[in-house]
């Protein structure tokens, strides 16, 4: 037998490195073999998944309900007569599905003619009826359809009025005789340039069926928003029915906001609906189509449009923004240089357009401020910051690659916005970034952009933002603050992004599977689309029947799921991919991506409880940058086809180092099998922080919830309580937690309550907040802001007070009482806008002894600039002072107690924004 000597001169045989080259043999031999961690029937399609039909022309597949007389109503599922007598007995039809395109109803032979059939369609089953639901966008309904009958025919819907998106029909009798029909079908019309609607370019499959469908529905919901452009929603409106036969585009295909309505360009939508596309569809034409059409409706100051045609509206600095975005975004998943060439003059009016409105401060300012369905924007917006930066560091790459020398200097500037959004806009109380730098709002698309675009200045600023966040969930997903705290799918999508981007996957897919599973199982739902957005309770939103149920700004998870957990994510825009997967609570995933460097396909299984993830990696080696292995917080050692890279403290090959929990290797072959195990323990780990300071403060006599955020790391699982050591007098009831970190380091938010005795005064104690499991334990403090109650008998007077007027169709009052009323939602309004001093006076009925006073005012207008003073005697002597106020909420302290019966409030200034008013809502013992 051959011998050789190792490194410390004694010999060895042979055989052992012919067994290493054995291994990577096998490991060869499995990188090639068609097998896959999770291997559906039909990949290519999707399987059971995959919700696009078979064939362009499709049929019902139950009857949903009849009305009047009806007989043999399943018949015409099955090419045989249904007949309905009697003018408006009806019988709903259910496509199983979304559907859209072109109606026929066939009418046998043996039938009545002289008859008019009416066909009314929703997609929703709430709004099933013999009107249809909403879509055209003006104050007249959409109404229904009607067809003369003529037996032995099939009548056809007008191509103009071919209805985009539906799942149920209703045909019924809009005459006085009987209707015999034997057959009704749809032609599809969307994505008309796929000749297998089946046919995706990439997949996905998990250990989850939930995450399985809902990537697919991602898919299934943009393919529908892919129309023919002459197929558009006419803009204006009729005054009653719809007109689906506006041009909205250029080319074969282009991609629009909606199926059903607005079947229109809006810019915005495509921020989401274009990765979808990529990470399924895999043909990125209609993207193209759409940002070419967008560029051609370009104003010669370079403004870009908030809405395409028929639309063409405009004053939208987000929606502008976003189409810079999507033009990096094109570029990156296609490599098409040539038509960035074409498009490169108007590319940089409009990002001139936009650094017109960075300020010296290095904030970017809205002056046109339409944007999607949320409140409040204009000014030194957090989203339009994040849009601004993201487009600055993508445009500098664009530059690179056409040669623009502008890079240099928009890398510059982006910089500048990052470093001032974090000293300007952050809230460190709340864990969140305000709307504004004025405003006391938490907006949920902002802070989850800054997140996703990577604005924040840190890794833990981005962990307190993913973990505030899930403060505003509910049961039916993450509410919208900025839109009136309904859910916005558009927002939402964001979130899920955000969750990813700060790593914290597990939390991203429990919103998943909680927002996006409720839309897909719903009764009310088309159980294949996702949804323009809803109310908090899970009912339609936008009007209820004109809301879309297959809009493309919802599908963020099918990216996500791509990019993120799978772990195939572009990396740059005119460059390669990095293998990242984030597991998260699955077991396994595999799927596949179409890119301009070739194809990648990335399939991966995880063992928690053994410490052992393996993977599959095929890919051309130009394709893919750098590979990145999770550790999940403890000591690995790596192979790759069968080979030692990474021994659990050093690199062997590769390029093997550390890097953020994952291990980094670079240069892999083009297949490559991937294998990780530990190696050694992680010590159980427990840290808690108390997740956002909430803006409410506590009220005595009343619960208050203190957000806490619980984090485990280590190689078991974690379960204990979490309590609040709270004053004298005070009560509380502690939170229970359970987290696995055995698949790296995990949190939750979990909600403390604690109570301040009724009758009491205000001010900031400590809270000694403490998590125990076992014998670990962590421990922090907070101080919130208590408001006391005034005894029965105060009474209140204003130097002036605002008359009572209806606003929203309530009726409102101003009076000075309603700053003592214990009710933040009234308030003190004074009758003198922009005049100051306003004063704000309370007595009560005998003496109090104060040691500051609770102050609250309202999101119109912070009360910035104002004095406390208290009555000795005759005296107003002052307290504390107040300069530069943004807060809506706080304690003002006094240097030491006093006993008084009189306190007054002394306003000098406030924010400017609707009337320069001073508002009080709240002012407390």
């Amino acid at each position: 037998m051959s011998r050789t000597r190792d490194g410390n001169g004694a010999v060895r045989p042979l055989l052992r490195g012919l067994g290493a080259c054995l291994a990577v043999a096998v490991a060869a031999a499995l990188c090639t073999s068609p097998a896959s961690v999770a291997d559906p029937a039909d990949r290519g399609h999707g399987g059971g998944d995959n919700l696009a039909p078979a064939s362009r022309t499709v049929t019902p597949v139950e009857v949903t309900r009849t009305t009047g007389t009806v007989a043999e109503s399943g018949n015409v599922l099955r090419g045989r007569t249904t007949t309905l007598s009697g003018h408006g007995s009806s019988v709903t039809l259910d496509f199983g599905k979304e559907v859209g395109g072109i109606t026929g109803v066939r009418f046998p032979g043996s039938g009545t003619s002289g008859e008019r059939l009416g066909l009314a369609f929703t997609e929703s089953s709430l709004y099933i009826g013999t009107t249809s639901d909403a879509s055209n966008g003006g104050p007249g309904p959409d109404g229904a359809l009607t067809a003369d009958v003529v037996p032995g025919s099939t009548w056809t819907v007008p191509r103009a009025e071919q209805r985009g998106g539906f799942r149920y029909l209703t045909l019924f009798v809009d005459s006085a005789g009987s209707i015999a029909i034997d057959r009704v079908s749809v032609e599809i019309t969307f994505t008309p340039t796929m000749t297998d609607l089946r046919a995706y370019e990439n997949h996905f499959h998990s250990s989850d069926p939930l995450l399985n469908r809902i990537w697919y529905a991602g898919a299934y919901t943009v393919q529908t928003n892919v129309i023919a452009p002459d197929t558009g929603r006419v803009w204006g409106p009729p005054g009653s029915g719809w007109d689906n036969g506006g041009v909205v585009g250029v080319g074969d295909a282009v991609l629009v906001d909606g199926a059903k309505r607005d079947r229109t360009v809006w810019p915005g939508d495509l921020g989401v609906s274009v990765p979808t596309e990529f990470a399924s569809l895999g043909d990125l034409t209609p993207t193209r189509n759409a940002l070419t059409t967008l560029y051609q409706h370009q104003t010669a100051a370079g403004e870009l449009p908030f809405a395409g045609p028929q639309v063409n509206f405009y004053s939208s600095d987000t929606y502008h923004l976003w189409t810079l975005v999507g033009t990096a975004n094109y570029v990156q998943y296609t490599h098409d240089l040539a038509w960035l060439r074409d498009t490169w003059a108007g590319y940089r009016r409009a990002l001139d357009f936009a650094l017109a409105k960075v300020g010296p401060n290095g904030l970017f300012r809205v002056t046109g401020a339409n944007d999607w369905a949320r409140g409040g924007q204009g000014g030194e917006n957090i989203a339009a910051n994040a849009l601004a930066y993201q487009a600055l560091l993508t445009g500098a790459e664009l530059a690179d690659l056409v040669g623009d020398p502008s890079a240099a200097a928009w890398r510059a500037t982006a910089a500048g916005v990052k470093t001032a959004v974090n000293a300007t806009l952050w809230d460190e109380q709340a864990g969140l970034f305000r709307d504004n730098p004025t405003s006391a709002l938490h907006p949920q698309d902002g802070n989850s952009l800054a997140v996703w675009f990577g604005l924040t200045d840190s890794a833990a600023r981005s962990h307190r933002i993913s973990a505030s966040l899930t403060l505003n969930w509910n049961a039916y997903g993450a509410t919208t603050p900025e839109k009136g705290s309904e859910i916005g799918t558009f927002p939402g999508s964001m979130e899920v992004q955000a969750h990813l981007e700060a790593g914290d996957t597990t939390r991203a897919l429990e919103l998943v599977r909680r927002e996006w599973g409720y839309m897909l199982d719903s009764p009310i739902g088309t159980g294949s689309t996702f949804w323009e957005g809803y109310l908090a309770d899970g009912r339609p939103g936008y009007g209820g029947a004109y809301m879309s149920l297959a809009h493309g700004w919802a599908t963020g998870p099918t990216s996500a799921l791509t990019f993120s957990v799978l772990g195939i994510r572009p990396r740059s825009v005119g460059g390669g991919y990095v293998i990242r997967p984030q597991p998260g609570d699955l077991t396994s995933a595999e799927g596949s991506l179409k890119t301009p460097l070739g194809d990648i396909a990335l399939s991966w299984s995880h063992n928690a409880r053994s410490g052992s993830f393996t993977g599959r990696l095929t890919a051309p080696t130009a394709a893919v940058d750098r590979v990145e292995i999770p550790t999940f917080g403890a000591r690995t050692a790596v192979r790759v086809n069968g080979r030692p890279v990474w021994n659990g403290t050093r690199g062997l090959a590769y390029g093997a180092h550390l890097e953020d929990g994952y291990v980094v290797l670079k240069g892999l072959p083009a297949c490559a099998v991937l294998d990780s195990r530990t190696v050694g323990t992680t010590e159980s780990g427990l840290a808690v922080a108390v997740t956002s300071a909430d803006s409410a403060p506590v009220r005595v006599g009343e619960d208050h919830t203190i957000a806490v955020t619980v984090t485990a790391q280590g190689g078991k699982a974690l379960s204990g309580k979490v309590e609040a050591v709270v004053p004298a007098g005070w009560t509380t009831t502690p939170a229970t937690f359970g987290l696995d970190p055995a698949k790296g380091s995990t949190s939750a938010v979990v909600n403390v309550r604690v109570r301040a005795p009724a009758g009491g005064t205000g001010g900031q104690p400590q809270i000694r907040i403490k998590a125990t499991s076992g014998r670990l334990t962590a421990e922090t403090t907070t101080r919130p802001t208590v408001f006391g109650e005034w005894p029965a008998g105060v009474t209140a007077l204003a130097s002036s007070e605002a008359a009572p007027n209806v606003f929203e169709g309530q009726p409102r009052t101003y009076y000075a009482g309603n700053a003592v009323d214990r009710d933040p939602a009234t308030f003190w309004n004074d009758a003198s806008p922009g005049q100051f001093p306003d004063t704000l006076t309370l007595t009560t009925p005998a003496p109090v002894t104060l040691a500051g006073t609770g102050f609250q005012s309202i999101v119109d207008g912070v009360v910035t600039d104002f004095a406390i003073q208290t009555l000795e005697g005759t005296t107003w002597t002052t307290r504390a002072t107040v300069t530069g106020n943004t807060a809506l909420t706080r304690w003002v302290p006094f240097d030491q107690p006093v006993t008084t019966t009189g306190v007054r409030l002394v306003a000098t200034g406030s924010q400017p924004q609707n009337g320069n008013y001073t508002r009080v809502a709240e002012l407390t013992p």
